[in-house]
């Protein structure tokens, strides 16, 4: 039986006493993110939200992105790349299952050196794909048209954000191609494995805002006792 989402005590900033929220909310808070779905408008506007005022709130904290998605929609996706390159604040990407189609370029999206992949996920390019083509014939070729603008479009970005030449995105994109954490770190989309990170793996907030938080979640628990 589902039990929905678990509340978790947090400490909210201004108060001098922890509270419950539900746990997203409270990974939110530690600047913790997820793409863990198929990408559209509305899990796109979502995120572009909460990095927004996540920056807006403390410029100087970095957020970390985790992905496992399927991909999705090419102008959702590039809205969501667009703004993680334009806020402040670090982002940290991390493929924590499989990182494919548009999920692969959020992923690659992240700042460099700060884009990891975890042991056993997996990563996949292809190439943008229309869903209009049994439209009649004028509108085939509009669409194409169109599909073949943002195609050169991604390609640019692959070529930004991976160092590889034009013509191995170029190629490598015509169909699906599967990579491993090894080779998605090869190809430039990661830089490195989580086992890898420094203090072996990442950390996600301060130390010191962890301890504060511990201290207040653990005079919550002695007040329900």
């Amino acid at each position: 039986m589902p039990v929905g989402v678990p509340k978790v005590p947090s400490l909210i900033t201004g108060e001098e006493e922890a509270t419950w929220v539900d746990l997203y909310n409270r990974l939110y808070r530690r600047r913790a993110l997820f793409l863990c779905q198929e990408l559209d408008y509305e899990l796109s506007n979502q995120l572009i939200g909460l990095i927004t005022f996540l920056s807006i709130e403390d410029s100087t904290r970095d957020q970390h992105v985790f992905i496992n998605s399927p991909g999705g929609a090419i102008v959702p996706g590039v809205a969501l790349f667009d703004v993680m390159q334009s806020v402040t604040p670090t982002i940290h990407t991390v493929c924590i299952g499989v990182a494919a189609s548009m999920a692969s370029l959020i992923l690659s999206g992240g700042a460099m050196t700060q884009r990891i992949a975890f042991p056993h996920a997996r990563v996949m390019i292809h190439q943008p794909a229309s869903t209009f083509f049994e439209s009649y014939t004028g509108e085939c070729v509009l669409e194409l048209d169109l599909v073949l603008e943002l195609r050169e479009h991604i390609e640019l970005l692959y070529v930004q954000k991976t160092g590889q030449p034009r013509w191995v995105i170029s190629r490598d994109i015509e169909r699906d191609v599967f990579m491993s954490a090894a080779e998605a770190i090869d190809f430039g989309i990661v830089d490195l494995h989580a086992e890898d990170a420094p203090n072996h793996g990442f950390y996600i907030g301060s130390r010191a805002e962890e301890e504060m938080e511990y201290r207040l979640i653990e005079n919550l628990k002695d007040s329900l006792n």
